[in-house]
């Protein structure tokens, strides 16, 4: 099942109305479809691409992968909230609309991270080149039959209440087993930017670590059977991850917060219980409330 929506209004780059747009339209197909949301990818071109990058951003626990073509992320701050979703990148060189300086630094972030993502970079190839070529059989295998982790052990989010409609229902203040996330301060950085705060939690009740990332990976590729007479070559930079590590299983949660005055754990999600034990570091005042426990912990000198 592909849903395509419109993004309401002209050029909205999934923001506002344009961006609820995507969740009524995803709606409305639920109520006439039997859809398993746990199979659920992204993908798009041009301002999709775009907003896949937004909407993976900023509701990370909805998707499985993603696959943006001549996109980029409008904050690659917000990149940090794409641990647990893998990215396969496909940029022209020649791209008047979305040039090397956009998609540059967000394929630099993802590799600063550690996090899997793969930037193919198609030459000769302009804004259109891909559309018009149409050979997406690679990208459709990278996006095939994988569900989408919901209860991941580590989490990272970003939250940005700037990019937040609530009267229309699009508030993004929640990432897997971490909700009601909340802003200490809502003053703009001196440096320029929004207010944003960042949280990041890792579980020890799965038993399981980070995976160790490879290191950045380089190579070239020919993308054959489209349109166009001749095919498309690409280079490739990627960084993959090595297999997920066992540690000891413990009623245990670490929790690094920045600017962040409040947040939500549903303690069984984290697979931890209402007896966690919290490592708490944060840079200020802030409650953390355990869901269903009848138990806030306030850490940070108080709050």
């Amino acid at each position: 099942m592909v849903i395509t929506p419109e993004s309401r209004g002209p050029d909205g780059f999934y923001d506002s109305y344009a961006g609820a747009d995507v969740f009524e339209v995803w709606a409305d197909v639920a109520r006439r479809y039997r859809l398993d949301p746990d199979w659920t990818v992204i993908t798009g071109y041009s301002m999709g691409g775009l907003g896949t990058f937004k909407l993976a951003e900023q509701f990370p626990d909805l998707f499985a992968k993603a696959q943006p073509t001549v996109g980029f992320s409008g904050d690659d701050n917000l990149v940090a909230s794409l641990r647990n979703i893998p990215f396969l990148m496909w940029n022209s060189l020649v791209d008047e609309l979305v040039p090397p300086t956009d998609y540059i630094p967000t394929a630099e972030k993802f590799d600063s991270l550690g996090y899997r993502y793969e930037l193919d970079v198609f030459t000769p190839s302009e804004h259109l080149t891909l559309a018009i070529n149409d050979q997406f059989a690679p990208a459709a295998a990278f996006l095939d039959l994988v569900k989408v982790n919901r209860n991941p052990a580590h989490v990272t989010y970003v939250v940005d209440p700037t990019l937040d409609y609530p009267a229309l229902g699009f508030v993004a203040d929640h990432a897997y087993w971490l909700s009601g996330i909340k802003l200490r301060s809502a003053t703009p950085p001196v440096t320029g930017g929004h207010a944003q705060g960042s949280i990041d939690a890792l579980s020890y009740g799965f038993g399981t670590g980070d995976p160790t990332p490879s290191d950045t990976q380089f190579g070239t590729g020919t993308l054959t059977g489209g349109n166009l007479p001749t095919p498309l070559v690409f280079t490739r930079q990627f960084r993959t991850w090595g297999p997920v590590p066992s540690i000891p299983r413990l009623r245990r949660i670490d929790l690094a917060a920045r600017n962040i005055t409040a947040v939500t754990i549903n303690v069984r999600r984290a697979n931890v219980g209402c007896g966690v034990d919290l490592h708490v570091d944060t840079d200020g005042p802030m409650t953390i409330e355990l869901a269903g426990c009848g138990r806030t912990i306030a850490a940070g000198g108080g709050a």
